[in-house]
């Protein structure tokens, strides 16, 4: 027999800090050295939150962030994903509630003309008629199909119940199937001229790369943009009235369920308890959600419960889907584990701040990864240090401190629950 290896303690791990460098244009370059890390992530984080969009034009900044590989100035047409191709650049963007984000991936020999190419894109985008047309149709076939699933269905109305219809954050992302059609090419053009600025702008840069160097490249590619624009700061967080309602999909053997509660941001004290609180209830395979709902009853493949932070509040939610014929089974059952009649033992806390600390190092083992938490930070406008931070106070949760943030926020708050399934199922389902 081979005797078991010898494992020494594992150390203190602590989240990469970057070089941080200004540039004269009003934006923040932080260039992360992660050595071994050959393919490099870049993400150029916009300080544009998503209620800059005009009235009635839900969507737009979704539709001009899929334009802007279409075609530069410098390279019209084709010729831009041709010079995307020939570096070995992958391009993907995305809209957040208070930023938009420009990701590029890429070989750490290919940094400068990766971004040079990135600067073009923002600074001189051509918004080409016919990509215009082809994008804004792609955009609305693709909320077409999302709104033809059960589980999209269900995440949109719970954020609609427990969000002031009045925020725009309430309504989904990528726009609707009212909004999409009336933004015109125009629209599109104003919009960018009116909001793409590096006035806050925050350029990461992750890889096995020389910090001061990569700084240098940014400075070069970006330096000859200085368009400045009216500010935009990102709208409060307001609470809904957090109605609960079935939505009837004939035919549906399938029901989706969600169940919410306004919730808090980052940058609250309760934070690292409501970490442990959360995974302890149903934010790892061992909860007691997942326990009894998937293992004991088999209603489910599967529940999660999570929180989700915005700059400012967010809101937290358990996701889960069964048959139509035991949804009031599940829900009974999944009112009954949210009750916490027993509570949190040491045990619990325990294993699930172990859970969350120790795996942290492996979450965070690519340089996507650091710069996809990276691009988080700064769109929550958090220290650098901030995910050390959390792990430091994760360690401090106590089984009282994690109770008193799962009392105050989820056991003894208003919630709504939303039910979507087939005709089957009535509105009796709802009562607790």
């Amino acid at each position: 027999m081979m005797p078991r290896p010898h494992l020494d303690p594992f150390g203190q791990w602590s989240f990469p800090l970057p070089h941080v460098h200004d540039l004269d244009n009003g934006m923040t370059v932080w260039a992360y050295h992660l050595p071994g890390q050959h393919i490099v992530s870049c993400v150029l984080v916009l300080d544009l939150p998503l209620n800059c969009e005009p009235v009635d034009r839900d969507g737009i900044a979704t539709v001009v962030t899929r334009l802007l590989d279409g075609g530069t100035q410098t390279h019209p047409s084709v010729s831009y994903a041709e010079a995307l191709a020939e570096h070995g650049i992958h391009f993907e963007p995305a809209v957040g509630q208070s930023t938009t984000q420009l990701m590029i991936d890429l070989p750490a020999d290919s940094l400068l003309p990766g971004l040079s190419l990135l600067a073009e894109a923002v600074k001189e985008p051509v918004f080409e008629s016919n990509d215009f047309l082809s994008i804004q149709a792609q955009v609305f076939a693709e909320i077409q199909r999302q709104n033809s699933r059960g589980s999209t269905l269900a995440s949109i109305a719970l954020r609609w119940a427990l969000l002031d219809h009045n925020v725009r954050i309430s309504r989904p992302t990528a726009g609707n199937l009212e909004s999409i059609p009336l933004i015109t090419r125009e629209d599109v053009c104003d919009f960018h001229k009116q909001h793409y600025s590096p006035a806050g702008a925050t350029l990461i840069i992750c890889g096995d790369i020389d910090p001061q160097e990569a700084s240098r490249m940014a400075s070069q590619a970006f330096e000859q943009w200085n368009t400045a624009v009216i500010p935009t700061s990102v709208e409060p967080i307001r609470r809904g009235g957090f109605p609960s309602h079935v939505i009837t999909r004939e035919d549906s053997v399938q029901a989706d369920i969600r169940m919410g509660w306004f919730g808090i941001d980052q940058n609250d004290p309760r934070w690292a308890s409501l970490q442990v609180a959360t995974t302890i209830m149903g934010g790892s395979f061992g909860s007691r959600l997942n326990t009894v709902l998937r293992e004991d009853r088999g209603f489910t493949y599967g529940v999660s419960m999570s929180a989700h932070p915005f700059r400012q509040g967010g809101y937290i939610d358990v996701v889960t889907s069964t048959q139509t014929a035991t949804v009031k089974d599940l829900l009974d059952e999944t009112r009954e584990i949210l009750a916490a009649s027993q509570p949190f033992t040491a045990t619990e806390v325990e294993t699930a701040i172990r859970y969350l600390t120790l795996s942290a190092p492996l979450a965070f083992g690519t340089a996507e990864a650091v710069a996809d938490q990276a691009s988080s930070l700064a769109a929550g406008q958090l220290p650098l240090d901030h995910i050390t931070t959390i792990l430091s106070d994760l360690a401090c949760v106590t089984v009282d401190s994690a109770m008193d943030a799962y009392r105050e926020l989820i056991n003894c708050a208003p919630f709504s629950t939303i039910v979507v399934g087939g005709a089957e199922i009535s509105d009796d389902v709802l009562a607790s």
